[in-house]
């Protein structure tokens, strides 16, 4: 089932740069030549959608799951060793909550959509007092919201048939 949550975080990726764009757009006054500078921005959120589509299977032992703390554990330690120890908290916290609780139960749900790819939007705010900086977990959290709900949609199907 990897390749095919990845598969399909991918094609719903697509489909989430419709709410990332606009909301790059929206953020920088509607400068078109906005999109232009936030093409890495852009390129972020592709990546995240595809993660979001892994993240309901980093309950159990998988290829997801290692996938998805190969990304965490570095950027911990960065932010550990970059004394961000607020944001490190953060990351570590919503990394080993999905390990305390049952496959296919609290992971495979519409509340953990919207709780776990969280840090996505309150580590941008804690980091730095800049606006700039605060506004642009917005978009990480819209991608990464899309891709966690393809996977559900994907589950739910898959179950049908």
């Amino acid at each position: 089932m990897f390749r095919g949550h990845v598969r399909v975080g991918i094609i719903t990726a697509f489909f989430a740069m419709i709410p990332v764009v606009a909301w790059i757009l929206y953020r920088e006054s509607w400068s078109v030549v906005a999109l232009g500078l936030h093409w890495w921005e852009i390129l972020i959120c592709f990546a995240l959608c595809v993660l979001g589509a892994m993240m309901p299977d980093i309950d159990i032992k998988s290829k997801s799951q290692r996938v998805i703390y190969a990304i965490l554990i570095p950027i911990d330690v960065i932010l550990i060793l970059s004394m961000y120890y607020r944001e490190a908290a953060v990351i570590g916290l919503f990394g080993i909550l999905p390990n305390v609780l049952k496959h296919r139960g609290q992971t495979h749900s519409r509340l953990a959509a919207i709780i776990l790819p969280a840090p996505l939007l309150i580590i941008p705010i804690l980091a730095t007092g800049r606006l700039e900086y605060q506004q642009l977990g917005v978009s990480y959290y819209i991608a990464a919201v899309f891709g966690y709900i393809s996977h559900l949609v994907a589950d739910r199907k898959e179950s049908k048939t």
